[in-house]
């Protein structure tokens, strides 16, 4: 009798035992996976910020033309509504079409060549103008989808560098007769940033729509009342100036 009463306890003590490391086992694969997603959205997260900061560069010095134009299927992943309230967000229809045409696609090997990046291992769509960057196909994370670093738990990332440049600043502006027609140059910038190019908007009194150039000085043909404003992308406007030629 008391043998088999000590089989039984051996046997539940083996059955426990299993029991015990079965749970253990399980807690383990559980902790590993975790610690993997978590090491994979760390990286995920990295490739955002080192691409940022390369953006930011490109962006000081409009180079914009990176990677190649974006097909019609990766315009319309632009409209994605996480990725739509962002980058469309109180811009007018106008600003809209410019934000779009401004994206590249960008693959690993582009980055690489292009950027000088060699540890970025996805492919983006980005606008050098504005400073987005997207990973259009979304990276799953906590029941959530991430395309920009916008979405990260942290996104002081781009506020910094936002900040670092003040969003007005001052111009003047004056013109010389050449002929036929007149030489517009935009004068003494005060600015308290980074910015080295600007873009000028500009419009005769008589026009519905305003002409754009990256120069300073530009030419115009008709005489009468213009406006001038200078700015830098969408953060920065140095406000708007009128002349009269």
């Amino acid at each position: 009798m008391k043998q088999t009463q000590e089989k039984g306890i051996t046997l539940m003590a083996l059955v426990i035992m299993v029991i015990i490391l079965l749970i253990l086992t399980s807690i383990g694969v559980t902790s590993g996976t975790t610690a993997i997603k978590t090491s994979q959205y760390t990286q995920f997260k990295n490739e955002l910020k080192i691409l940022q900061t390369k953006v930011n560069e490109l962006n000081q010095e409009n180079k914009t033309e990176i990677g190649r134009l974006i097909t019609q299927e990766e315009k319309n992943s632009l409209e994605k509504q996480d990725i739509s309230d962002i980058i469309y967000k109180a811009k007018s229809d106008e600003e809209k079409i410019k934000i779009q045409q401004g994206f590249r696609y960008c693959n690993q090997e582009s980055i690489k060549n292009e950027l000088n990046l060699e540890s970025i291992k996805r492919e983006y769509l980005i606008n050098v103008e504005y400073r987005y960057i997207i990973y259009y196909k979304g990276y799953e994370y906590n029941n959530k989808t991430i395309y920009m670093i916008n979405q990260l738990d942290n996104s002081i990332y781009n506020v910094e560098y936002q900040e670092n440049n003040s969003a007005t600043g001052s111009f003047e502006v004056q013109y010389t007769t050449e002929g036929n027609k007149w030489k517009i140059e935009i004068v003494n910038i005060n600015y308290d940033g980074n910015i080295d190019n600007w873009n000028v908007r500009y419009k005769h009194i008589d026009d519905e729509k305003w002409k754009e150039t990256n120069n300073l000085n530009f030419y115009v043909t008709k005489k009468g009342k213009y406006s001038i404003e200078v700015k830098h992308g969408n953060d920065i406007n140095l406000g708007i100036k009128t002349l009269i030629i």
